[in-house]
C-alpha cells in the first residue's frame, strides 16, 4: 500500500500493523489481550516472543498472522542456534523476524552476516523472513550497508529495530528503502504510536508497521480522517 492510498483510506492502516508485545516478562494474559486487539481492530498480525508462539497461533487461528522473533534481541546466537529456533517455530509462525548478528556486523564480518541470514532463510523456506538491523544504533552509511547485507542474505524484509534501544525515524526507513533491492520490503518498528507517525513511515518507504500500540494507531486514523 502506498502513501496516497493510505491518505485516501486511513482505516486501511490496520492492514499494515504487526501488533507487538515482545517484552521479556510478557504474560499469557497480556498476549491473549494482544491477540484480542488484533482481531477487534482487524490488524495484520500479532508479533510475539517464541515462548508465546503457540498461544498466539491458537488465539488467532486463521484470522490473522503470527510473527515470531528469532535470535532476539541482539542476534548474537550462532547460525545453528537460530536455525533450530526457526524449525521449532514453523508450526506456529507465519513470519519470522530475525535479528542480524550485531557483533559480526560491528566487526565488519560481512560474510558471516550474510551467511547467518541465509541459513535462517533456508530454514524459513517459503514463509516470510524479516531481518532486524537495529537502525537506531547505526549511522546512515551503516544502515544502508546492513540493508544491502539483509538483501544479499535473502531476507524478504529489512526491519528497523526491536524497540529496546530507541524508536526509528523516517531517515532510517528511507535509507533502508534506497539501499535494499526493490524486491525487499521495509518494516518500520520502534516508537510508532499514531496514524501520523505511521503515515510518515509509509511515505518514507515502509510497507509494514511494527507497534505495541496498533489499536491506538487505528483509532487515531479515524480522528485524522475527520480532521482532513
Amino acid at each position: 500500500m502506498d502513501a496516497a492510498t493510505l491518505r485516501e483510506t486511513p482505516e486501511r492502516v490496520a492492514e499494515l500493523i504487526d501488533h507487538t508485545n515482545v517484552e521479556p516478562d510478557s504474560t499469557a494474559a497480556e498476549i491473549r489481550q494482544l491477540c484480542d486487539e488484533v482481531l477487534t481492530y482487524d490488524l495484520n498480525a500479532a508479533c510475539v516472543v517464541p515462548y508465546h508462539a503457540e498461544l498466539a497461533a491458537d488465539a488467532l487461528g486463521d484470522e490473522a498472522d503470527v510473527v515470531v522473533v528469532v535470535g532476539f534481541p541482539y542476534g548474537v546466537q550462532n547460525s545453528r542456534a537460530k536455525r533450530a529456533e526457526v524449525e521449532e517455530l514453523l508450526a506456529h509462525a507465519d513470519e519470522l523476524d530475525v535479528v542480524m548478528n550485531r557483533t559480526a556486523f560491528a566487526n565488519g564480518d560481512d560474510e558471516y552476516v550474510v551467511n547467518d541470514i541465509r541459513t535462517v532463510k533456508q530454514a524459513v523456506g517459503e514463509q516470510t523472513l524479516k531481518c532486524i538491523v537495529e537502525s537506531p544504533t547505526l549511522s546512515d552509511a551503516e544502515i544502508r550497508h546492513a540493508a544491502e547485507l539483509a538483501d544479499e542474505g535473502g531476507a524478504d524484509f529489512v526491519k528497523t529495530a526491536v524497540g529496546y534501544e530507541g524508536g526509528c525515524d523516517v531517515a532510517e526507513v528511507r535509507a533502508m528503502r534506497e539501499a535494499a533491492g526493490p524486491h525487499v520490503e521495509v518494516k518500520a518498528s520502534g516508537g510508532i504510536g499514531s496514524f501520523e507517525a505511521a503515515l510518515e513511515m509509509v511515505e518514507a518507504g515502509a510497507t509494514r508497521i511494527g507497534a505495541s500500540s496498533g489499536d491506538d494507531i487505528v483509532e487515531s486514523a479515524a480522528a485524522w480522517s475527520q480532521r482532513n
